[in-house]
């Protein structure tokens, strides 16, 4: 059972990882021409060091591990070679990393790992990682928080309203009396906060440091010392590296955990970017980052965006122009990129971004562009799909994402009919901008297409996932064009009768067979989807069902334009079929004709016209023709296994081998005498006259060759002659000479409509 997740971003896989210099090796993705987004592993030069085989993929952590999906919709843990340190499991909400651990966080509990990948046990209501060996949890029913060990057991008897994680011994928690008081690892108190304090964090910092709120403002208070400020703030951070933001009306500044200002209040702007390093704003409009001290490591006067995090000791700031400037957390500029949007550092060297349109991975320090995702594809014939990108802005949500569409699409280019290339490439950008409903409309979309040339038929789909969170749903509708009109295929033209009987049958029996949307047809048979919504325990995802034309040989309607249009390879007027036929081969409408009648066949873009045709070929063409039944049982002198063994006997039951009997060998090449055999047998059969033995001999006359025939051609031959099925080159039938493809084509051709074949 295929299941394949649809992604276009690494968001599809939420990973929470804290970036470190040590990313030298990071994630790639590509969007192939099936509609597929998989992602690999690039190294700083731009090699792929793991293969472009995972349908979602994360940022190696600090500790080395990365998350990553398969499509079965499974979530394993790998190292920088790609080894597999966790296996394959079902896919968690999100995986988040520590220094020492892994947890894979489902809905309804967390499972931990070792990096070494060794399990350390599942817990309901996990929230964080273990400190001091104690995990804090909550209750699903209760909604309280205890702790726990690592085999699971309550480290001590205790719930409470609100739990901080333990540090240095000790933890922050608010117990059912809505007291507020430390406790240590054994859930003894060991201080307890006034009534009147209300912590705005459950986290101490340093020492003995809380953030307290008396309102509207805020102030910091020691649990030894007590109020270390007044409540002078309208608003105090989290402390990171020892140092919180703090502000004062409109004007921001910062604060150490023993209350000291370490920079005054000035900036109208601050916020951490990490590594001890913030994005401060001035009051004559510069951007900085600055340090907890207020030292600058970089300044600008004109920028558009950015300073938002460090990571890899990069952060990034755009320009009025459509620029980007990079600088280093040590201080400086580091390197700038033109006509650039979107940034994802990667590592300390190298950046993704969209720049002209295109995504690309380019390593800063040496300018060089690692990998552009495919963005056009040769679809052959000279035919390429060009990808076309569309956004519309909708809004926000909620959690301050954007909402709206972001959708890639296809524009053909290379049909020879300047006219149905526009026709078919409205319709295409029609079906996209339009969506998968009208309700679905006004819900975000966001994903990519796929794109297939299936004989004479150009097949386009949706990839897209369609809504956001817990409702959101797969999008993979396609549509079908024909190649030669323009004209649009739907199922119903490709599958006759009451075919959804079959198609119930064969599908599996897990959902009703209204779920099964979105048939999709091919060369090889109609691929069916099931699409399961994302709920609070998976994301929306997508389970595949091929059912090949033998499965449905009953209902295919093998005389219909739809059938044969898949099983033609596209071929444009303005080009030769074969490369082995060119429009100056004397055999050239030949060829076409018998192969557009389904007579003849070519391999790999070529007939090989001047190749000798054997008796078992000529068998199995002339069962085409004929359409002749397959026989129940084999001639004897047939090897059951052998490719033409039906061919061979149906012709022989038809009585066309009649004079080719003896010494037949159906590997043989044919000669043009026992190919005129052949053919007089087949006109025979059609109730065409044979000559008489006086017009045999008038016939044959004027051939100078004529006596190389023996008695039993004579009158084969001159029936072929005077149907004008053969006319001799050079005065000369040549009767003894093999017979090519081609040669054998045009009688073919000459054939096919004379007389009526008799019942």
């Amino acid at each position: 059972m295929l299941k394949k997740l649809i992604a276009a971003c690494a968001a599809m896989l939420t990973m929470v990882v804290c970036a470190s210099a040590a990313g030298s090796v990071f994630p790639a993705a590509r969007t192939d021409m099936d509609g597929v987004t998989r992602y690999g592993y690039l190294d700083e030069a731009g090699q792929t060091v793991l293969p472009f085989a995972y349908n979602a993929a994360g940022d190696f952590a600090e500790c080395g591990l990365a998350a990553v999906e398969d499509n079965k919709w499974q979530t394993a843990l790998i190292d920088r070679t790609g080894r597999l340190v966790v296996p394959y499991t079902a896919s968690p909400v999100s995986v988040e990393f520590s220094a020492d651990a892994a947890a894979y966080r489902y809905s309804d509990r967390s499972v931990y790992y070792t990096v070494e990948g060794k399990e350390i046990g599942t817990y309901v209501g996990a929230e964080g990682f273990f400190a001091d060996g104690l995990l804090k949890c909550k209750s699903p029913a209760s909604g309280l928080y205890r702790y726990v060990k690592e085999d699971g057991e309550e480290a001590f008897e205790g719930a409470y309203k609100k739990a901080g994680v333990f540090s240095e011994g000790r933890a922050l928690v608010q117990t059912e009396d809505n007291a507020y008081i430390v406790i240590d690892t054994t859930g003894a108190e060991i201080a307890r906060l006034p009534a009147e304090i209300t912590p705005t964090y459950m986290s101490i910092y340093g020492t003995d440091t809380i953030v307290v709120s008396g309102g509207t403002t805020y102030a910091l208070y020691s649990l030894s010392k007590g109020y270390l400020t007044d409540f002078l703030y309208a608003e105090i951070s989290e402390f990171h590296e020892g140092a919180a933001m703090v502000r004062q009306i409109n004007r921001w500044g910062m604060i150490d955990v023993n209350g000291k200002l370490k920079t005054e209040p000035t900036y109208y702007y601050l916020s951490y970017m990490g590594e001890g390093l913030y994005a401060a704003r001035s009051q004559d409009g510069s951007a900085a980052a600055v340090d907890a001290d207020g030292n600058v490591a970089y300044r600008t006067a004109s920028y558009v965006g950015g300073f938002k995090e460090l990571r890899y000791g990069l952060s990034w700031h755009g320009m009025a122009d459509g620029g980007l400037i990079f600088f280093r957390k040590s201080g400086g500029y580091f390197a700038s990129l033109k006509n650039a949007e979107d940034p994802l550092l990667l590592s300390d060297k190298v950046v993704r971004v969209t720049q002209d349109g295109e995504v690309r991975y380019i390593n800063l320090e040496t300018e060089q562009v690692l990998f552009t995702p495919p963005t056009s594809f040769e679809l052959g014939q000279g035919l390429v799909a060009k990808t076309v990108h569309y956004e519309k802005f909708m809004g926000y949500q909620a959690d301050g994402s954007e909402h709206g569409w972001n959708v890639s699409f296809p524009e053909i280019d290379g049909l020879p009919d300047a006219a149905m290339q526009k026709k078919i490439n409205t319709a295409i950008r029609d079906f996209f901008l339009k969506g998968p409903s009208v309700t679905a409309e006004y819900d975000a979309l966001e994903g990519t297409y796929g794109v297939s040339l299936e004989g004479t038929v150009l097949v386009v789909s949706a990839n897209c996932v369609s809504g956001k969170g817990e409702g959101s749903s797969i999008w993979n509708n396609s549509l079908a064009f024909d190649l030669n009109t323009g004209g649009q295929y739907k199922i119903s033209d490709l599958l006759i009768g009451d075919y959804s009987d079959m198609v119930r049958d064969l599908l599996p029996d897990d959902h009703p067979i209204y779920l099964y949307s979105y048939p999709r047809m091919s060369a090889k048979g109609v691929t069916y989807y099931y699409n399961e919504y994302q709920s609070d325990t998976r994301r929306a995802y997508t389970e595949t069902y091929l059912l090949t034309f033998e499965q449905l040989a009953d209902v295919v309607d093998r005389e219909g334009e739809c059938w044969v249009a898949l099983q033609t390879p596209y071929r444009r007027p303005d080009q030769p079929r074969f490369s082995d036929v060119p429009k100056t081969h004397w055999a050239s409408a030949v060829v076409d004709e018998v192969v557009d009648r389904g007579l003849m066949q070519g391999a790999n873009g070529t007939f090989k016209p001047d190749q000798p045709l054997t008796y078992a070929e000529m068998c199995a063409t002339v069962v085409r023709l004929e359409k002749l039944e397959t026989p129940k049982e084999l001639l004897p002198t047939l090897k059951a296994d052998a490719w033409y063994a039906d061919e061979v006997t149906a012709v022989s039951n038809a009585g066309l081998l009649t004079g080719l009997e003896e010494g037949f060998t159906p590997d043989a090449s044919v000669t043009r005498a026992d190919a005129m055999q052949m053919f007089a047998n087949l006109l025979l059969k059609r109730e065409i006259k044979a000559p008489e033995a006086n017009e045999v001999d008038a016939i044959l006359t004027p051939f100078t060759d004529a006596a190389d025939l023996s008695a039993e051609r004579r009158a084969a031959a001159a029936l072929c002659v005077r149907e004008e099925l053969i006319a001799g080159s050079g005065g000369k039938l040549t009767p003894n000479a093999v017979l090519t493809r081609a040669e054998f084509a045009k009688l073919l051709l000459g054939t096919a409509d004379k007389g009526q074949t008799t019942e």
